[in-house]
């Protein structure tokens, strides 16, 4: 999740850098713009290969990106900000950290006349006056399509849609945290008005901190838990440890992750996990080099544009989740 996958993987970049070339030739106002993209620290997967990708689909468009990345603080994130701003950009692109406490600084970058489009993590939209564009995650809709695999996975497993879920999510207070369990618990409800969440802990988007998270969780509830919903597929990957440590058989489970990870490839491919939902770094860094260029040049656009969330389980993986570029 070698060299087939780097191939597979080149044909789908090759894409993409083609497409918004062609874009740039066709318009071209984008070409030798400034952008600054103040965005999340290589120390997360998913960041690196966004961070991989932007640069090359950015400099494939002819935008002079610069890249500037934080370990998810968004303290020093709103002095990076600021230092952007003193820079006069063309554009600002934010992966914002906080997007509540960065509404300060969004307002700055409003009162000193720069374009501020944002990418990955979609704040309150009720302050959408303060931005562009928001490209990327749905995480709302996220959030009700692993619930809807919840119960599909229960029926096709033949258990009763009856009894306990425990929920592993992302930081506490993020937006995307929010949405996630927003979506989710209140289309389970709708749709399996019986099944009962037991209990929720943050996973911090990490395969570590989920896993003691889940072994908690575990321990308290025990045979209660007929399924797990974790919001990322490297935080199932915690759960599935713990599953395991505990005595339990996660393919005796409905175990719903998201992201279509590499590991969530892996763990739905040996039966461990049940299903996912797609959100690929190659499609949100896609988008929004395509927010950027139609900014350029013109065009009418929507506040929001969201990458495309479908449902995955064993029986479409290969057809719909990618293989992550390596570099």
């Amino acid at each position: 999740m070698k060299q087939t996958l780097r191939t597979a993987l080149g044909t789908l970049l090759t894409g993409s850098l083609l497409a918004l070339a062609g874009a740039a030739s066709a318009e071209g106002a984008q070409e030798g713009k400034k952008v600054i993209f103040l965005g999340a620290d290589d120390i997360c997967e998913y960041c690196a290969v966004y961070n991989g990708q932007i640069r090359k689909l950015a400099a494939a468009a002819g935008i002079d990106l610069e890249v500037v990345t934080n370990k998810f603080d968004a303290a020093q994130q709103a002095t990076q900000i600021d230092q952007a701003i003193a820079k006069k950009p063309d554009a600002i692109l934010l992966w914002t950290i906080d997007g509540t406490a960065l509404f300060p600084s969004m307002r700055k970058v409003k009162r000193a006349g720069i374009p501020l489009l944002l990418t990955d993590v979609q704040p309150d939209q009720k302050m959408d006056d303060l931005w562009v564009q928001y490209s990327g995650g749905n995480y709302e809709e996220q959030g009700a399509k692993a619930a809807q695999l919840m119960v599909k996975a229960f029926d096709d497993k033949g258990m009763e849609k009856k009894g306990g879920v425990i929920l592993i999510t992302g930081i506490i207070g993020q937006a995307q945290t929010i949405s996630m369990t927003k979506g989710f618990t209140e289309t389970l409800a709708k749709l399996a008005p019986d099944l009962t969440i037991l209990g929720s802990q943050p996973g911090n988007w990490d395969t570590g901190t989920s896993t003691q998270a889940a072994a908690g969780l575990f321990t308290k509830y025990g045979d209660q838990i007929k399924g797990v919903y974790a919001a990322e597929d490297i935080m199932m990957q915690g759960v599935l440890i713990a599953a395991e440590r505990a005595g339990m058989d996660p393919t005796k489970m409905a175990m719903i992750g998201g992201g279509c990870e590499p590991v969530g490839i892996q763990n739905i491919k040996s039966g461990k996990q049940y299903g996912t939902v797609l959100q690929s770094p190659v499609d949100e860094a896609t988008y929004a080099v395509q927010s950027l260029t139609d900014y350029f040049n013109g065009k009418e656009m929507a506040k929001s544009h969201y990458v495309p969330h479908p449902m995955v389980t064993a029986a479409n993986v290969d057809q719909v989740c990618k293989p992550w570029p390596k570099d």
